[in-house]
């Protein structure tokens, strides 16, 4: 596995790499399933340069990736990318994105790897291992007042905008510290994973967009509830609240219901 980890992270720092070229620069933007979902050819070439060296170093492995799609070689190992999380910051000049990619074994998450290009940071975690950050392990916060605590709620596109601003008023009446509106979901739980963050409220994004993120928060100490309540028994679920602990997960999820 450690091989694994350094041929995915050196993948990871290809992309990286891509999108520290082009960023700063005004490229062309162009439009996906909506004015809010776009891509330019940093998330194109960053792509290119991920799969060049995956696809190399695994050739039987499934793929799921943003912008090429899937590709099923019927292998029980399957990549999820994404080439550029956080467009939107990209394009507008701030550092706040990464490439994310995990690695799942059947479905469950195996390994996760975000890198952010421009402070040149590597965070990843392999289950049951543990969570790192450049090689220094991480832990989440050990908050328990909401009052002290920082929250972020990320949605899928299309996601209804009065339902959207109905979670943000709640989170904002709750009195926590900080309610974060950061537009790059991977970086979210980074942010949880090191302690930054105390909980983030996931409802319905890309698979590509949280699943790396998942499991390092997960391996730093993070706590998962589904919409329902329960603790969640798919890793692939969508719709669930990751925090630092049991007593912020709660008081979270209340918020929502």
């Amino acid at each position: 596995m450690e091989e694994q980890y350094k041929k995915i992270i050196e993948a990871a720092k290809a992309g990286g790499q891509i999108l520290k070229q082009y960023f700063g620069q005004n490229l062309d933007i162009e439009q996906k399933s909506s004015p809010a979902d776009i891509r330019t050819k940093a998330d194109l070439e960053s792509e290119v340069a991920i799969l060049k060296i995956l696809k190399k170093e695994f050739p039987d492995y499934n793929i799921h990736s943003e912008e090429e799609g899937k590709t099923n070689n019927k292998s029980e190992f399957t990549f999820v990318i994404d080439p550029l999380d956080g467009s939107h910051n990209f394009v507008t000049g701030i550092a706040n994105f990464s490439v994310s990619i995990a690695l799942m074994k059947g479905d469950e998450i195996e390994v996760g790897i975000i890198y952010q290009p421009i402070l040149d940071r590597v965070y990843y975690a392999q289950k049951n291992k543990g969570a790192f950050l450049n090689d220094n392990r991480i832990s989440v916060s050990a908050e328990s007042d909401i009052k002290k605590s920082s929250l972020s709620y990320v949605a899928a596109y299309g996601h209804s905008a009065e339902d959207y601003g109905e979670i943000m008023r709640r989170l904002e009446l709750s009195g926590a510290k900080r309610v974060f509106y950061n537009w790059s979901v991977a970086m979210d739980f980074c942010y949880l994973a090191t302690g930054k963050m105390e909980a983030i409220i996931n409802d319905g994004c890309e698979i590509y967009d949280y699943l790396a993120g998942k499991i390092i928060a997960k391996e730093a100490g993070a706590v998962i509830l589904d919409f329902a309540g329960q603790v969640e028994q798919a890793e692939k679920n969508d719709k669930f609240v990751i925090a630092n602990n049991q007593a912020i997960v709660s008081k979270v999820l209340a918020m929502i219901k």
